[in-house]
């Protein structure tokens, strides 16, 4: 190897500094298509071998359990092959270079460009290699349809890997800790945003009863029906000159956008002036928010696009709880649906019907102790999250430091 073919990673364990050299994957690896037996043959399936599909493969790590089995008669009776432990699944049609590293042997539909990693070549450390492979593979991918990569077209797939297998391991083991340190994170988040969900089904009241299922000591009288025309009012409160465009806030993620939005300064004076407590009304709809939702500003005072419908509290109201009260979807179903209309775009909400919905209000202090639970449970899924996100961009520092 001359030396302009020479490559070295920037970053390295100690004790290796041989130059990295160029291989095809077809070479450190042996590709394995899948198949499928066919469906009308009950006897080909509910088997004892793991059968994947690409639905189930999605930059996961490892993998064990399939959603499918198949049978030895099925397995004979199809193009597909068991695969040893260790071997990296590649996604190869309909989305190509997902990846995951089988602990136990299994089969695959015909989805999959498989790489049995050769000895020598840790399956981490293929593993590892996803973002190049993957980048590499739709490059190549062809068809009208959908998109497919070949077998003899991923074995093509050059890569820059060290000559040395205990520098592969050192790298593979090392990417095999961080992906483990961040799924637990992930693990941690997940268990979190379900707790929240199941306090938010417990503090406050479901199926029409005045009671929640669980109170703060010393709270025990039902929750008050009112109008949310007694608790809030129109909002009509035009920017003028008060605000400038850095102040522009993101109905949709509740956030500053300081570059604007991309309306001209001399339109900002229609803009309408969201105060800290007021609620807007967005109308998009989504699986989580079958009719839109409402969402309220702890950020500050700032502005938003006239084509929303924004309300401000007619007394005090603690923030905290009113936060998640408004946008908790179980309690605002039925307000939403009683007063909004469909759009071109987004549904519209009919104010002078949505204030005469009825909601059912706990006592001030409940109200309090409710928001303030609620904000340090945010606080703390903030911070995971915020950790989660440091893991990912960590890895992603390593990923362009340590391979060629």
């Amino acid at each position: 190897m001359n030396a302009k073919q020479a490559k070295y990673p920037q970053l390295r364990f100690k004790g290796f500094t041989n130059p990295w050299e160029k291989r095809k994957l077809g070479e450190i690896a042996k590709v394995q298509g899948g198949g499928t037996p066919s469906s009308s043959n009950s006897e080909y399936w509910d088997g004892g071998i793991n059968w994947f599909t690409p639905t189930e493969v999605s930059n996961s790590g490892y993998l064990s359990e399939s959603n499918r089995k198949i049978s030895e008669l099925g397995l004979a009776k199809s193009s597909a092959k068991v695969l040893p432990v260790g071997t990296v699944l590649m996604t190869s049609r309909a989305g190509v270079g997902d990846m995951g590293i089988l602990t136990q042997e299994a089969a695959t539909n015909q989805g999959f460009q498989s790489l049995i990693p050769d000895e020598g070549v840790p399956s981490y450390f293929l593993y590892s290699m996803q973002q190049s492979i993957s980048r590499q593979a739709n490059r190549l991918a062809s068809g009208s349809t959908f998109t497919e990569i070949s077998g003899k077209q991923v074995a093509k797939i050059p890569e820059w890997i060290p000559t040395s297998h205990e520098e592969r391991r050192k790298v593979g083991d090392f990417f095999a800790n961080l992906d483990n340190l961040i799924a637990v994170n992930q693990r941690k988040l997940a268990k979190l945003k379900e707790l929240k969900q199941g306090y938010l089904q417990k503090l406050f009241p479901k199926n029409g009863s005045k009671f929640p299922q669980l109170r703060f000591a010393g709270f025990a009288d039902a929750w008050e029906q009112r109008n949310f025309g007694e608790l809030y009012k129109k909002n009509l409160e035009r920017n003028k000159d008060q605000f400038s465009s850095d102040r522009t806030i993101s109905i949709a993620t509740m956030r500053f956008k300081k570059e604007g939005n991309g309306a001209a300064e001399d339109s900002l004076v229609s803009y309408k002036v969201l105060r800290e407590g007021d609620i807007a009304f967005e109308g998009h709809t989504s699986k989580r928010f079958a009719f839109g939702r409402f969402v309220l500003n702890d950020i500050g005072d700032g502005i938003m696009s006239p084509r929303f419908t924004t309300l401000r509290p007619t007394q005090d109201m603690p923030i905290k709880f009113w936060k998640q009260y408004i946008h908790y979807e179980p309690i605002m179903r039925y307000p939403i649906v009683n007063s909004t209309k469909l759009g071109t775009m987004m549904n519209e909400l009919v104010v002078d019907e949505f204030l005469n919905q009825p909601v059912l209000v706990p006592e001030l202090s409940e109200q309090q102790k409710i928001g303030s639970f609620f904000k340090q449970l945010d606080g703390t899924i903030t911070l995971h999250q915020r950790k989660l996100e440091k893991l990912q961009e960590l890895k992603k520092g390593y990923l362009q430091k340590m391979f060629c």
